[in-house]
C-alpha cells in the first residue's frame, strides 16, 4: 500500500469482477483497491467534472458550438431520460461516482475479515475507502444539490449517501445536513484508521483526509473547525516553492518530503480536463480570470494561459509530459491531476480566519500564497470585507481550473457574471438560482422515485 514505483496502479481494473470470488486475502484486496485508484482517476477527476465547476461559472468557455458541455455551460442541461437527452446531462459522472462508492463500502464491509494477516494494513484501506467514499459524495452534493447554506438548516434536498455495496438495497436523497454528517463521520474515522507517516500522495493518506475534512467544514460554514484543521495541516506541510519546483512540479509525482500536493490522481490514456491543453482543445479560459492572473508582470501564475493569435487564452497550467509518459497517446495528458494540496489548506485557513475574526491569520496565510507566487507583491493590510473579497480573488486565482469555482460561488452567495462569453450565450446566473446545479438523472428519479430538483 506504500508502493512509491511508477506502475503500482499497472493493475487489471479488478472493480468489475466479482468481488466476492475475486478478493480472497489482503494481497487481492489491495488489488481491489487499486482499482479503485484507477476508477477515481477516471471518474472523480474525469473531464466533464472538472470542467463542469470551471465552465458553469466564469473561468472557462466553449472553443466552439460543438463543445460537449454547451448545455452545462448555457445552464440548459436536462435530466437525461433519452440516450440524446443523456449527451446534455452529468448521468454517466453520477453513474461513474456511485460505482466508486460501492467498491469503496465493499472494502469497508470485507477488509476486517483479513485483518489477522496485518491489521495495519486492513486498517489502512478501510480508512482509504472511507476517506475516498467522503471525497465522492463531497462531488456529488456540490454537483447536485444547492450548497450548505442554500436554507438555514440545510434541509434541502442533497444526494443518497450510500453505505452499502449491495446494488439490491433502496436509496433515497437525503436532504444535505445529513450528507454532511455523514461526510464528517467518514474522515473522522479514516483519520483513525490510517498511519500518521505519508508515503505516497497517489494513496489516500491521513493528511489529506484532514485536507478534506477543513474543507468539508469551510462548505458548511463551520469555520471555527476549517480553521483549527487548515492551521494543523500548514504547521506539518509546507508549501512548495518557486525556487523548489512550482507550480509545474505541482503535476508530477513526487515524494511527500518534496511536495505540498496530499493527494493526486495517476494519468491514464484518457486524459485529464478534457484536453484544456492540445491542438483540439474544446474550453479556452475567459478573459477575466486571464486578466486575474496576468494584472502583475512578476506573478509566476500569469503563464497559466496564453494568449493564442491574440483572440483566445489558452489554459496551459497543466504542463506537458511530466509523468513520465504514463500517457501514450499524447503528452497534453501526461500529467498528475492535484486531488487535494496545501495552496488550497491556506486559503481554507485564510478564509476560515477572517470569518472567525482573527484577521492576523487571515492575512498571514492569505500572504504566504500571494508572496509565494510574486515575491515582489505587498503585503495584504486590508481588513473587514476588503479583507475576504482579496481571498476570494486569491482563491479563485490560486486554484483556477481545478474544479471548484462554481461551488465556491455558491457557497459565498455569488451570482455568476461573464463579462468574456462565447457569442450569443447566457452572461449572468444570479445567486441562488435552480439552474445552478445539475438535475438528478431521469433513470434514479424514473426507477428509484428519486425527487427531481425544482426547475428540471
Amino acid at each position: 500500500m506504500t508502493s512509491c514505483q511508477k506502475n503500482f496502479l499497472d493493475v487489471k481494473d479488478n472493480s468489475f469482477l466479482n468481488r466476492q470470488t475475486y478478493v480472497k486475502d489482503l494481497s487481492s484486496m489491495q488489488d481491489f483497491m487499486n482499482g479503485i485508484y484507477l476508477m477515481t482517476a477516471e471518474g472523480h477527476e474525469s473531464s466533464s467534472l472538472l470542467i463542469y465547476s470551471e465552465l458553469a461559472s466564469d473561468n472557462l468557455k466553449p472553443s466552439s458550438e460543438y463543445s460537449s458541455l454547451m448545455m452545462q455551460y448555457n445552464w440548459q442541461q436536462t435530466a437525461g431520460t433519452t440516450l440524446q437527452e443523456s449527451v446534455n446531462s452529468m448521468n454517466s459522472d453520477w453513474k461513474l461516482l456511485y460505482r466508486i462508492i460501492r467498491a469503496c463500502n465493499f472494502v469497508i464491509e470485507d477488509v476486517d475479515k483479513y485483518s489477522a494477516a496485518n491489521s495495519e494494513k486492513a486498517n489502512n484501506m478501510k480508512g482509504q475507502a472511507y476517506a475516498i467514499r467522503a471525497l465522492v459524495h463531497f462531488r456529488l452534493v456540490n454537483v447536485f444539490a444547492q450548497t450548505y447554506v442554500f436554507s438555514s438548516d440545510a434541509s434541502h434536498p442533497g444526494v443518497p449517501y450510500i453505505t452499502t455495496s449491495d446494488i439490491t438495497q433502496p436509496y433515497t436523497r437525503q436532504v444535505v445536513a445529513e450528507v454532511y454528517n455523514e461526510l464528517i463521520n467518514d474522515l473522522k474515522n479514516a483519520i483513525t484508521l490510517m498511519p500518521a507517516n505519508v508515503s505516497d500522495c497517489r494513496h489516500m493518506n491521513v493528511m489529506a483526509a484532514k485536507a478534506l475534512l477543513a474543507k468539508v467544514y469551510l462548505y458548511k460554514a463551520d469555520f471555527a473547525n476549517a480553521k483549527l484543521l487548515a492551521l494543523e495541516i500548514v504547521e506539518k506541510v509546507p508549501l512548495l516553492t518557486i525556487s523548489s519546483g512550482y507550480p509545474n512540479d505541482l503535476f508530477k509525482n513526487k515524494t511527500p518530503n518534496q511536495t505540498e500536493v496530499l493527494f493526486q490522481a495517476t494519468p491514464l490514456n484518457g486524459g485529464f480536463l478534457g484536453g484544456l491543453r492540445g491542438e483540439y482543445s474544446e474550453h479556452f479560459a475567459t478573459k477575466d480570470i486571464g486578466d486575474i492572473l496576468q494584472e502583475r508582470g512578476t506573478d509566476i501564475r500569469r503563464m497559466w494561459v496564453k494568449d493564442t493569435l491574440g483572440t483566445q487564452l489558452k489554459v496551459i497550467k497543466f504542463p506537458s509530459g511530466v509523468a513520465g509518459g504514463l500517457v501514450t497517446y499524447s503528452p497534453d495528458y501526461d500529467y498528475y491531476s492535484p486531488i487535494l494540496r496545501v495552496s488550497e489548506v491556506y486559503l481554507i485557513g485564510a478564509e476560515a480566519a477572517a470569518k472567525t475574526g482573527d484577521e492576523n491569520t487571515a492575512r498571514t496565510y492569505l500572504n504566504a500564497i500571494r508572496k509565494r507566487a510574486d515575491p515582489t507583491v505587498a503585503d495584504v493590510t486590508a481588513s473587514g470585507q476588503v479583507l475576504i473579497d482579496l481571498i476570494y480573488k486569491e482563491t479563485r486565482k490560486e486554484m483556477c481550473f481545478e474544479g471548484s469555482r462554481m461551488f465556491d460561488l455558491q457557497r459565498w452567495k455569488l451570482g455568476i457574471h461573464r463579462s468574456d462569453i462565447f457569442p450569443g450565450y447566457q452572461t449572468d446566473l444570479p445567486y441562488s438560482n435552480e439552474k445552478g446545479i445539475s438535475p438528478i438523472p431521469g433513470p434514479d428519479v424514473n426507477l428509484m422515485g428519486l425527487k427531481q430538483n425544482v426547475g428540471y
